[in-house]
């Protein structure tokens, strides 16, 4: 089976700048509710392409250091942080979220988006909070059930996109007062998105369809992954959702 990453490079290569559900609107709106602003340390996990690090550092001149596990994906953001003349504001590392390179309390913001759905949440919070300075916020941007999903939705989804564990909106709240973590912001926007396919050609534009269908042509094995991924979302529409949920480590 082709990996996540491979099709996520797929759609990058594509001219997809941001490939999670709201795009930079809903980080947008994310990061003002975790306090971005200008100095602000800021760690992005699962940063891919780079364009959200390079979008907050931008925009609210904050220091945003982005990691992901793909070596490729780094080398991408580290050519779009140039490209933008943004290298003193970001940086970029291959790391992993349930072992972070980085000391406590090291950032005032952790933001991640559709990276923890396929983590060890439990492994990968704690760094998260680790890292995190006392009174800062952890933002996460993620895929959810809107209700309780069907046994054979849970089993597909993991075992087609690769580990995939998501919860509903209240379980997602509950898991962060689990751990700690205060002041917590819990917000549905699923009825905002009502067609992500419309949205994807809208995003690629007829340039960058048709470079994406050609393309597509001579990868067979991605035109199947992103086969079975619509056949999941068709199928299960009514159970899948997007939300952002907000929590503050105690200070």
């Amino acid at each position: 089976m082709v990996r996540m990453a491979s099709v996520d490079e797929f759609l990058y290569s594509c001219g997809l700048e941001v490939l999670h559900p709201g795009g930079l609107r809903k980080t947008d709106e994310m990061a003002r509710a975790c306090g971005i602003g200008k100095g602000k340390r800021v760690l992005d996990v699962g940063c891919g392409k780079g364009v959200t690090a390079c979008y907050l550092a931008q925009k609210y001149d904050c220091y945003v250091v982005g990691i992901d596990v793909s070596e490729r994906m780094i080398e991408y953001a580290r050519e779009l942080a140039r490209m933008k003349g943004l290298e003193d504001k970001v940086n970029f590392r291959v790391a992993d979220a349930h072992n972070l390179p980085f000391e406590d309390n090291s950032f005032d913001i952790v933001i991640a988006e559709c990276t923890t759905v396929l983590l060890d949440k439990e492994r990968a919070f704690r760094e998260f909070i680790r890292v995190l300075k006392p009174g800062g916020h952890i933002g996460d941007l993620e895929m959810m059930w809107r209700r309780e999903p069907p046994k054979e939705l849970v089993q597909r989804a993991y075992e087609v996109w690769e580990g995939f564990q998501t919860m509903t909106l209240k379980e997602w709240k509950g898991f962060f007062e689990k751990l700690g973590l205060v002041n917590i912001i819990a917000v549905d926007f699923t009825d905002e998105i009502p067609d992500m396919g419309r949205a994807f050609v809208k995003e690629l534009g007829v340039v960058g369809l048709t470079k994406f269908l050609c393309k597509l042509v001579l990868r067979p094995d991605v035109l199947k992954a992103m086969l079975e991924y619509m056949e999941i979302f068709r199928k299960y529409k009514d159970y899948i959702g997007y939300c952002y949920v907000i929590g503050q480590k105690p200070a």
